[in-house]
C-alpha cells in the first residue's frame, strides 16, 4: 500500500491530539488549590473554583477505556456547552465544533445525586460558595420626583356669586404674599352685606353682639380687619373690593379673567408655599417589605442640583397603583431657598436590613421554577466531585443573595456558577432537577436552542446565549406560557409603549420615567418567574432587558437613551414572539436611523411614528411583521 508522507504526518498529528486530550480529561492529578480569592460581592462570602483541584485518587481504579464496570461499551460523551448533546464516543460538537468530554458518571446513586468527572468541571466552571448567616442587607434603587406638599396648599375660593372685575394676579408661577390683592369683585351679596355692617355700626353701643357678628361675617369671607375698618369708617358701601391671598406661596393655578362672573365656591386661585416640598419615590410590591417609616433615603436629583441630599421616610402609600403596581414611598424635603421645583425627576437609595442574621446564598445558586426552588451542593465528603440536589424555602432578595428560610445549613457548599450545566446533566440523566419532578420516569425534557451550527457563547453565570441578532432563528414560541406572566409582560409592554410615544416626543423625562416602570413590571414578574421549557430563555431576555431600561434611566441624554432603547427593543421583539402578549403589537423598521444601520421598535398602530428621527423623518419606517396570541 502506498502512504504519502502527507498521510503519515496527519495520522501522527491526531494520534498525539487524542493521547494529549486522554491524559488532559483523565489524569486527574493537575495539581492546584482552592481559589479563594472569589468575586467582589455585597456579603463577604468566600468561593471555590473547582477547575484546579488536587484530588488523590490513588486506590480507585479509574478504566479509560471506554468501558464501564461491566465492561460495557457505553460511556457518554457530550459538550460542556451544549448538554443535549449525548454521544457514544470522543469527537467534536455538531452544534460549536468544540471537543466532547466524558458526561456525568451514570452510576445511578439515588435519584438526586451524581458524580461529575475533573474534566467536565473544569470545563462547565463550576464554583461553589459556602452557605452564610448574615443580617440581610438590601439596597434599593428607586426613581421618583418632586411634588408639591399637598398640606400647604390653599384653594382661594368665591364666598358669594359676583363677577372678577380685575385679576391682580394674572400668571401662573407669579410669587404672592399673604395679605396681597389677587383680583377685585363686584357682589350684589357683597353690598347687601356693607349695608348690614355700617347700620350695625350705628347701633354699636345699644347691640354689640350684632355688630360683632357682621363684622365676623366678612373675616369668614377672607376680608381683613383693616378693609373691614375702611368700610366702617368711611361710613359708605364700596362698590368693589378686593380679594386678598391667605397664604404666602406660588400661585400654582389661575382659574378667572377680567369681568368673569363665578359663583359661590368657585376655585379662583390655587396656591403653594414650595419651602417644603415632598420626594415621592416609586417602590414596588417586592420592595415595600424592606421600607419602613423612619428609614434613611440618599437621593439625587437628575441635574444633580446641589448632589446627593439625605431625607427621612415619613409615609408609605397604604394602596399600590393597580396599573404601575408600585406604591409612593414619601419624604419631606426642606426648600427653604426655592431652588428645588415641582416635578423635578430624582432616584433615590433606601439602605434596609433585617433585625437578625439568616441563612443567604447567592442569586445565582437558585433555579427557581414558580412553586419550588433547587440549588445544588456539594458532598464535602466525597473522594470525586459530588453534587445533590436540594429543595429550599426561599426567603426575599437581599441584593445579589437571597435569604433560605429551609432546606440548607450553614457552611455547605452550593454551586453559584455553572448551576444550569449541572441541572442539565440532572435533566439528561433522567433525575430529580429543575424540569423533571418524576426521576427515572424517562420523562426528560428536551431544549432545542436554536442552534443549528450557529456559534453561540456563554454569559457570566455559564448560560447560553445566541451570538447572533437574528430574530426568525429564536427559540419559540413557548406553548406552556401561564396566564399571569404573560398578563404581566403586557403590563410592562404597554410602558414601553409610553416611553417609545416619549422618545417620539423627544421628551427624555417621560421616557426616563416611562422606562423605571417597565423596568418594575420586570422585577415583577421576577427573572426565574417563568416555568417550563421557557426557564432559561426568559432569564436571558430579562437579564438584558431589566440592564437596558436601566440605562435609559440614567441616560444623560437623548441621544444616548435612543440608543440603549433600540438594543431594549431587539430584545423585547425577541420576548414578545417567544412568550406571547395579550393583543396585538407591530415591529417596526426605520432604515435610516443611526446613519443607515437601521433599527426596530415596537407599537401598538400600524401608523409610523419614528421614535428615532422624530425631528426629521417622523414618517420613515415600516411594519415588518404582525405579532398576535
Amino acid at each position: 500500500m502506498n502512504i504519502d508522507k502527507k498521510q503519515l504526518a496527519t495520522g501522527a498529528g491526531l494520534l498525539v491530539a487524542g493521547l494529549l486530550l486522554g491524559w488532559l480529561l483523565f489524569s486527574g492529578s493537575g495539581h492546584g488549590s482552592h481559589d479563594h480569592s472569589g468575586q467582589e460581592r455585597s456579603q463577604s462570602i468566600q468561593t471555590h473554583d473547582y477547575s484546579g483541584h488536587n484530588h488523590d485518587h490513588s486506590g480507585h481504579n479509574h478504566d479509560h477505556s471506554g468501558q464501564n464496570a461491566s465492561g460495557n461499551n457505553n460511556e457518554v460523551w457530550t459538550c460542556s456547552m451544549h448538554p443535549s448533546v449525548r454521544e457514544d464516543g470522543p469527537g467534536s460538537c455538531p452544534i460549536c465544533g468544540m471537543d466532547l468530554i466524558p458526561a456525568a458518571s451514570e452510576e445511578r446513586e439515588d435519584d438526586y445525586t451524581m458524580v461529575m468527572t475533573e474534566s467536565a468541571i473544569r470545563l462547565a466552571n463550576i464554583q461553589t460558595t459556602p452557605v452564610v448567616r448574615e443580617v440581610p442587607v438590601r439596597q434599593t434603587d428607586l426613581p421618583g420626583r418632586l411634588r408639591v406638599d399637598e398640606s400647604k396648599t390653599t384653594r382661594v375660593t368665591a364666598y358669594f356669586p359676583g363677577r372678577i372685575v380685575t385679576t391682580r394676579v394674572n400668571f401662573t408661577g407669579a410669587p404672592i404674599r399673604r395679605g396681597e390683592p389677587m383680583a377685585t369683585v363686584y357682589s350684589p351679596e357683597l353690598l347687601m352685606a356693607q349695608r348690614e355692617l355700617l347700620e350695625a355700626a350705628r347701633q354699636k353701643e345699644r347691640n354689640p353682639r350684632i355688630y360683632e357678628a357682621a363684622r365676623t361675617k366678612f373675616a369668614l369671607w377672607g376680608f381683613s380687619d383693616r378693609q373691614i375698618n375702611t368700610i366702617v369708617d368711611h361710613g359708605e358701601v364700596q362698590r368693589e373690593m378686593e380679594i386678598l391671598s391667605p397664604v404666602d406661596g406660588v400661585v400654582l393655578a389661575r382659574n378667572v379673567t377680567d369681568q368673569q362672573y363665578v359663583s359661590e365656591g368657585t376655585v379662583m386661585y390655587e396656591v403653594a408655599d414650595l419651602s417644603r416640598l415632598w420626594l415621592v419615590l416609586e417602590a414596588y410590591e417586592e420592595d415595600l417589605g424592606w421600607i419602613s417609616e423612619g428609614d434613611s433615603i440618599r437621593f439625587r436629583l437628575r441635574g444633580n442640583e446641589g448632589g446627593h441630599r439625605n431625607a427621612t421616610v415619613s409615609f408609605i402609600d397604604p394602596v399600590v397603583h393597580p396599573q404601575r403596581r408600585t406604591a409612593g414611598v414619601r419624604a419631606d424635603i426642606d426648600n427653604a431657598d426655592g431652588r428645588l421645583k415641582p416635578d423635578m425627576l430624582a432616584t433615590g437609595t433606601l439602605r434596609s436590613q433585617m433585625p437578625e442574621p439568616k441563612l443567604m446564598v447567592p442569586v445565582t445558586a437558585v433555579l427557581w421554577t414558580g412553586p419550588r426552588s433547587l440549588v445544588y451542593v456539594r458532598d464535602p465528603e466525597a473522594d470525586v466531585p459530588t453534587f445533590r440536589v436540594r429543595e429550599v424555602d426561599l426567603g426575599p432578595r437581599a441584593g445579589d443573595f437571597y435569604v433560605i428560610e429551609d432546606g440548607l445549613e450553614e457552611g455547605e457548599d452550593v454551586v453559584f456558577n455553572g448551576v444550569f450545566r449541572i441541572d442539565s446533566e440532572f435533566q439528561l440523566a433522567d433525575r430529580f432537577s429543575m424540569m423533571n419532578r418524576e426521576p427515572g420516569t424517562g420523562a426528560v425534557p428536551v431544549h432545542d436552542h436554536g442552534g443549528h451550527g450557529a456559534a453561540e457563547h456563554d454569559d457570566h453565570n455559564g448560560h447560553a446565549t445566541p451570538s447572533t441578532h437574528e430574530m426568525d432563528s429564536e427559540e419559540g414560541p413557548f406553548d406552556d406560557v401561564p396566564v399571569d406572566f404573560r398578563s404581566n409582560l403586557t403590563e410592562a409592554v404597554q410602558e414601553y409603549i409610553r416611553g417609545k410615544d416619549a422618545f417620539v416626543d423627544s421628551d427624555l423625562g417621560e421616557a426616563q420615567d416611562a422606562f423605571g416602570s417597565f423596568r418594575g413590571g420586570l422585577e415583577t414578574i421576577g427573572e426565574h418567574g417563568l416555568p417550563g421549557s421557557g426557564h432559561q430563555a426568559w432569564m436571558e431576555r430579562y437579564r438584558s432587558m431589566h440592564e437596558k431600561a436601566g440605562e435609559i434611566v440614567d441616560a444623560g441624554d437623548l441621544e444616548e437613551a435612543r440608543k440603549v432603547f433600540r438594543g431594549l427593543s431587539d430584545e423585547l421583539v425577541r420576548a414578545v414572539k417567544m412568550f406571547g402578549i395579550d393583543g396585538v403589537v407591530y415591529r417596526q423598521y426605520c432604515p435610516m436611523a443611526f446613519d443607515d444601520e437601521g433599527a426596530y421598535w415596537i407599537s401598538v398602530e400600524e401608523r409610523i411614528r419614528n421614535p428615532y428621527l422624530p425631528e426629521t423623518m417622523l414618517m420613515c419606517g415600516e411594519v415588518i411583521e404582525r405579532i398576535e396570541y
